[in-house]
């Protein structure tokens, strides 16, 4: 029978207790708080079953796509189960071999309801188990299969659902801060709830898209991109309202979308924070929203709460902001809504949990968040901030965004994983693209099914921010990287065969001849893809750079590519991204050649782009069509 274990964890008592209790019982439920370990004791529930039962596969079913990734990578870094994951975004023809991978699969319970037919497992660890109730996904699931063994997992099972839990589960114990060690407990926890787009959002979405195709390289371009922000963070009442208004937008987009906005949700993340507002347990709630009209709709969705929505001084008096502040601060209002607000320069009362709806871009915002409930705990348990965000769309960009500049302030954002956030924005998809091997613009977007237009924002985006680079390569035909001369447009033909061959052989690469690579993978780089990187280092190239490219010629490095890394990484010095034109001449074979490059001057970025010159001049040198016409 083969052994599975932990591995570099080290189960805290509480967890193993845990453990031995749900182990003595076919079917259970463990209730243990946010942040003490739930994910822990399942790892260990998991491996115990697999060494020492005849089960031999188990499924294990999220709320979330980011809980999935969170999850899976979990079982990978701290078992030694072999584990898969799967979506239902996922090609049915595909999903339907991938089930039958690995001891552990993690998926949605709506992935693995739609596939019952394909499913083959003895157990199942059903994590946030507290929606196995009703119709919902994990409550079909539990009523349509029959596991020999299950775990339930959760931090807070409201007695209302007690008995239908325990019927479509087992027997629930309970956990409580106060039954752990202080030394556990955190100063507060960190998630994300996953608020995917509905279907009929999707109709949406492509007009946007088409409009921005559309209006490329135009003023109005910036107004497509702002449509589909306000989709993705506060959803079609808000991109309704402003169509509707008297905007420069309306006037250009209000027919087009607005048939399908009135068939659309109004509040695509509204159940979700429904889910947060149930799961967590508080005294006082604050929810962060944008825009007003949301934050009024949002108000009247929660009525079963005691609940004050504080609004900016363009929506209401002063006399009316204080009176607002007044009732907030009282002890029986327990669901504060309020729009920027409430971010500063008001005093809004402490809070146990925070909701964020819109997420922001401003990293200022974002902290200014935290800052409601980073405030020095009074209770036994610790304070939740919860974000609610939309899966591959610049919502979760700006959400990552925030919780870089929250790190790098100082704050400890617990149970937010950056890399995983980064896994589900636009960008994530992309850098997952390129971590197969090193593509051009046009693979990337035929690989996304996106506009080559998007595609190549994301890429300056990833550039500009220090996770993509981009190497040239020489194509076959060197015709494709000649530039012509303003001497022969203004000359006609040259007599000279020195000369000649000069302007022929001024090359000039574009940027369809970029090869994009994550810059964690460049150190495998030179033995995977030796071309782009791998010269004789003996060429003595010009580069011209600067941090920006308004001061692209603050500094001149002469060398070969060793020496001009060190004066490079010399005069770039702390700042946080460079822009350089990279040249080489050459009398025989007579060419010259000059490159284009950008992003963050990290050794490793600067080092490979002065090898990748180095290669091309190599390559060029041998070049049959460099040789021929230089004889």
């Amino acid at each position: 029978m083969t052994q599975f274990t932990l591995t570099e964890l080290d189960p805290r008592t509480y967890q193993q207790t845990a453990v031995e209790w749900s182990r003595q019982r076919d079917a259970c439920v463990v209730c243990l708080p946010t942040g003490s370990g739930k994910t822990l004791v399942g790892c260990q529930w998991a491996c115990s079953l697999l060494t020492e039962t005849d089960i031999d596969r188990i499924l294990v079913v999220e709320p979330s796509r980011y809980l999935v990734e969170q999850t899976a990578e979990y079982f990978d870094q701290h078992t030694t189960i072999p584990t898969e994951k799967l979506y239902g975004t996922t090609p049915s023809q595909d999903r339907e071999g991938r089930w039958n991978s690995g001891r552990v699969v993690v998926t949605t319970p709506q992935t693995a309801y739609n596939d019952l037919e394909w499913l083959d497992f003895d157990a199942a660890i059903v994590d946030e188990c507290h929606h196995t109730t009703g119709q919902h996904a994990f409550a079909n699931l539990m009523r349509e299969y029959c596991f020999d063994n299950v775990l339930g997992l959760s931090a807070t099972i409201p007695r209302s659902k007690e008995s239908e839990i325990t019927e479509l589960i087992g027997e629930i114990h309970r956990w409580t801060w106060q039954d752990l060690p202080e030394k556990y407990v955190p100063e507060w926890i960190g998630e994300v709830y996953d608020t995917p787009y509905p279907d009929a959002y999707a109709s949406i979405v492509d007009e946007l898209e088409n409009f921005r195709m559309q209006w490329q390289g135009s003023s109005k371009t910036g107004l497509a991109t702002l449509g589909i922000r306000m989709l993705c963070r506060d959803g079609g009442l808000a991109l309704s309202e402003t169509l509707r208004a008297d905007t420069k937008m309306g006037d250009l987009m209000a027919d087009t979308l607005l048939p399908h906005l009135d068939s659309a949700t109004d509040l695509h993340k509204l159940s979700a924070c429904h889910r947060a507002l149930e799961d967590h347990e508080f005294d006082k709630a604050v929810l962060f929203v944008d825009r007003v009209v949301v934050a009024k709709q949002l108000a009247e969705a929660f009525d079963d709460y005691n609940t004050v929505t504080v609004l900016g001084r363009l929506q209401s008096s002063s006399e009316a902001q204080q009176e607002a502040v007044t009732r907030a601060q009282a002890d029986e209002t327990d669901l504060i809504i309020a729009t920027a607000a409430g971010e500063e320069g008001m005093d809004l009362p402490k809070a146990d949990l925070l909701i964020v709806w819109s997420n922001v871009v401003s990293a200022v915002r974002f902290i200014q968040r935290l800052g409601r409930v980073m405030r020095k705990r009074e209770r036994e348990q610790p304070k939740a901030a919860v974000y609610l965000a939309t899966p591959e769309s610049p919502d979760y960009t700006s959400l990552r965004r925030g919780i870089v500049e929250a790190e790098s302030a100082g704050l400890d954002i617990s149970r937010l994983d950056d890399n995983l956030i980064l896994n589900k924005t636009e960008a994530g998809q992309l850098r997952e693209t390129l971590s197969a091997a090193p593509q051009r613009h046009e693979w990337i977007a035929q690989t996304l099914q996106q506009p080559q237009t998007k595609v190549e924002n994301w890429l300056r985006t990833l550039v500009r921010e220090g996770e993509v680079c981009y190497l040239y390569h020489v194509p076959d035909d060197l015709d494709e990287w000649r530039s012509p001369s303003p001497f022969t447009s203004m000359f006609g033909e040259v007599d000279n065969t020195q000369e000649a061959a000069e302007i022929r052989n001024n090359l000039s690469p574009n940027k369809e001849y970029r090869y994009y690579v994550n810059e964690d993978d460049l150190p495998v780089i030179e033995t995977e893809y030796p071309e782009l990187i791998s010269g004789d280092r003996r060429h003595r190239l010009k580069i011209s750079f600067g941090p920006s490219h308004q001061k692209r010629d603050l500094y001149t490095a002469y060398g070969t590519p060793d020496s001009v890394v060190d004066s490079m990484l010399d005069d770039l010095g702390e700042f946080e991204r460079f822009y350089a034109q990279v040249s080489y001449s050459s009398r025989r074979p007579t060419y010259s050649f000059q490159m284009i490059y950008q992003g963050s001057p990290t050794e490793t970025v600067i080092s490979t782009i002065a090898r990748n010159a180095d290669a091309i001049a190599t390559t060029l040198e041998n070049s049959q069509q460099l040789i021929h016409e230089d004889g």
